[in-house]
């Protein structure tokens, strides 16, 4: 398992390269993927509109997928960023990345993984975290996590990257009165619960969501 030292995260500045400003154009690239730089009052605005039109499991759902699907497309940069250094280099660009697109601020504090098995069993410290901020502003202090989008986001890049599923779960979130956020993620079929927590990026789940709110 690697602890320790070994948790340090590589320098990003390979990733600071790749960010590029075009105003005259109205874009912006990361690696040559077009991004978009909202406020978080939207998409806190949009979550808390959905929240009150359809409910908190149906945004949920909406949020997950979302993430997740981020955190696929940006394990596509990988190969293209980091091809060549260490299995836990190209692992962690997610984390990375994660942080440099303002989502929150991660602290790997075990993880224990080979890519080769498609194994990985990590745990990581949350700071910072958009949603849980959002969601404890709007709505006070929680009895469940609510940083849906992020766990989404890491399940996604996890599951592209180790070219398996990887679910993971928040434990505790900064939304219910802790300091932090708490991640831990490992195989699907690790998980007694992994069929209800991988409904949440399954998108023919969200097609029946939409379904049922017609």
């Amino acid at each position: 398992m690697l602890k320790g030292k070994l948790l340090n995260l590589p320098p990003d500045s390979d990733l600071r390269r790749l960010i590029h400003f075009s105003p005259d154009d109205g874009q912006i690239w990361l690696a040559g993927q077009r991004m978009l730089l909202i406020h978080a009052s939207a998409l806190g605005g949009l979550r808390l509109e959905l929240i009150h039109s359809v409910g908190m499991e149906h945004t949920r759902r909406y949020f997950s997928r979302i993430g997740y699907a981020a955190g696929k497309q940006d394990a596509t940069l990988v190969s293209r960023v980091r091809g060549g250094k260490s299995d836990f280099d190209m692992l962690t660009l997610g984390i990375q990345l994660h942080m440099l697109e303002g989502l929150q601020k991660v602290t790997p504090l075990s993880m224990d993984f080979d890519l080769k098995d498609g194994q990985l069993h990590g745990e990581f410290r949350c700071d910072h975290s958009w949603e849980a901020e959002t969601h404890k502003r709007e709505f006070g202090l929680q009895h469940e996590p609510v940083c849906w989008m992020l766990i989404g986001y890491a399940s996604g890049y996890t599951s592209a990257f180790m070219r398996r599923s990887i679910l993971f779960k928040e434990t505790s979130c900064a939304a219910c009165g802790g300091q932090s956020c708490h991640f831990v993620g490992k195989p699907a079929e690790e998980w007694a619960d992994a069929e209800e927590m991988a409904s949440y990026f399954d998108p023919t789940s969200l097609l029946s969501t939409i379904q049922d709110l017609q």
